[in-house]
């Protein structure tokens, strides 16, 4: 049996998780400028490259459900048991894959399929050569997963996520060449970053088999219909399909639909916009993630008063962690959009408001969810996730008419809020709360750094630049930054809540290190 100390390994984890998303956040302000410089063409790369939705979840939930099955096997160092659950799930998404692979081939014949609006043979050429890269590396969606999950039921996974930051970096880099002067080669760069996934992930593997003895031929044996691994992994792998289905239908589909029906120019404008929403569904996915774990500590050890405590803590904690950048970016939007991207994009500024918006009151979302896995009310969790898509769908369906492209960005920020209020309403049943408590514990302190951070945004983009460049793009990064770092000293002084809890984080902290 394994029984070792992982700490160093959580810490590597986080440590180049934190670096990825810092390399990922600079590449918008280095790449994205490059991209859009023309947005027709811009808006054919954004199309294609959202069908590779359908990769991340071709697997059907079934090589999730086996990672967890084989981090089991690995306790119990069961090696070849642990080949056959990742084996299974593998050979699950390989046969999805490929499924998607012959419709991008059938996509990149028939690009107008896909996008309106191609006019051109030249925009024709672009989009049928981006989805026939796309089909000619789709399986390497697989030996990709398939190495990952190599590393990460190890507590290694910062190994791989090293290796795919370098190319990142690699792939960062190469816009110098393929968007200089002069030159907009939209599709060589493509292809020279699907190669660099390619070389990264076949190095990956190699790294697995000399690192830990690991029988790669046997693996690929492995990748067959086993009926044992999927009695056991089903019940597991379904109850999340649901939600993954939905999921999709609420935030996957936008610019498939918008490249679909409107045309390829207004999927750039969303595409831009909808940037924020990525970026807030990053950092905070990174954030909350660790909760997780605790949160089944306590459900664990039954012990709710522990699980109420820690809730009513995780709310009060991360509510200006959240509720600050995403007010500062919305208020900031204008600025922020016109030195980044240029005044081609001036439609997607009320979008990106609205994308920005629809996290401010995500940490109810994420704490939320963390309690209801804990307690399993998966039929809560059904119930959010199948109202999300219905008033998103039908909102857009009766207003897009009155307001164009700005009903995808109106009704995800009204479906969003509907939600959080059931996930509210979910944790006062739970716990018993009142909502004046929940207020005084949550609201009520972030209202003085708020009202400060608010109105001296309001007063300062006056004095911002709304011009493309570099200089400008960092001095309106910069404003929002310092401001929301001064809303966090205010917050600090102000809340005796904030400052009982980060004090004793820091005293938790020495004290480990001693």
């Amino acid at each position: 049996m394994i029984n070792k100390s992982y700490k160093s390994n959580y810490l590597k984890i986080y440590f180049w998780q934190s670096t990825a998303f810092i390399v990922r956040f600079f590449s918008m302000f280095i790449v994205m400028p490059y991209l859009t410089k023309e947005p027709t063409t811009y808006g054919i790369y954004a199309v294609c490259m959202s069908v590779t939705i359908f990769l991340g979840y071709a697997d059907l939930g079934f090589l999730r459900a086996g990672q967890k099955f084989a981090a089991e096997c690995f306790a119990r160092e069961e090696r070849v048991e642990e080949m056959k659950y990742i084996g299974f799930g593998a050979f699950i998404l390989l046969i999805f894959t490929l499924i998607c692979a012959v419709i991008f081939f059938y996509l990149g014949f028939n690009p107008q399929a896909l996008l309106k609006g191609l006019d051109t043979s030249e925009k024709i050429s672009t989009a049928s050569t981006l989805l026939f890269i796309l089909a000619g590396f789709a399986p390497v969606t697989v030996m990709q997963r398939v190495s990952s999950m190599i590393f990460d039921i190890r507590l290694e996974g910062y190994i791989n996520q090293r290796l795919s930051l370098v190319a990142s970096v690699i792939t960062i880099s190469s816009v110098f060449y393929f968007f200089r002067n002069g030159h907009y080669e939209i599709v060589p760069y493509f292809l020279f970053s699907q190669s660099i996934n390619f070389i990264v992930v076949i190095i990956c593997l190699r790294l697995a088999k000399k690192k830990y003895n690991y029988n790669l031929k046997h693996l690929f044996q492995c990748l067959s219909f086993d009926p044992v691994v999927y009695k056991k992994a089903n019940k597991l792998a379904y109850s999340g399909l649901y939600v993954m289905v939905v999921w999709i239908l609420f935030y996957e589909l936008d610019q498939l639909v918008i490249g679909k029906f409107i045309g390829a120019n207004k999927v750039a404008i969303y595409a831009v916009a909808f940037t924020f929403a990525t970026f807030f569904r990053t950092i905070y996915g990174i954030l909350f993630s660790p909760f997780v774990v605790r949160a089944n500590h306590f459900a664990g050890n039954k012990d709710d008063n522990g699980l109420k405590g820690f809730c009513l803590q995780l709310f009060s904690l991360s509510a200006p962690l959240v509720v600050f950048p995403t007010i500062a970016f919305s208020i900031v939007a204008q600025p922020f959009i016109l030195t980044w991207v240029g005044s081609d994009y001036l439609e997607s500024i009320g979008l990106a408001r609205l994308f920005s918006l629809v996290f401010t009151f995500s940490f109810i979302s994420y704490s939320a969810s963390t309690i209801l896995i804990a307690k399993t009310k998966i039929k809560e969790m059904y119930i959010i996730g199948t109202i999300q898509p219905i008033i998103y769908w039908v909102g857009i369906l009766c207003t897009y008419s009155l307001w164009g492209l700005l009903a995808f960005g109106i009704f995800k920020f009204i479906a969003t809020i509907v939600s959080e209020a059931y996930y509210l309403y979910v944790v006062i049943k739970i716990f018993d709360l009142s909502l004046k408590e929940l207020f005084q514990r949550i609201f009520y302190p972030i209202l003085i750094p708020l009202i400060f951070l608010v109105s001296t945004l309001l007063i300062v983009i006056n004095y911002l630049p709304f011009e493309k460049s570099k200089m400008n793009l960092f001095l309106v990064l910069g404003t929002i930054g310092l401001s929301i770092v001064i809303s966090f000293i205010i917050q600090y002084f102000t809340s005796s809540n904030i400052r009982i809890v980060v004090k004793s984080l820091l005293v938790s902290i020495i004290a480990k290190e001693e």
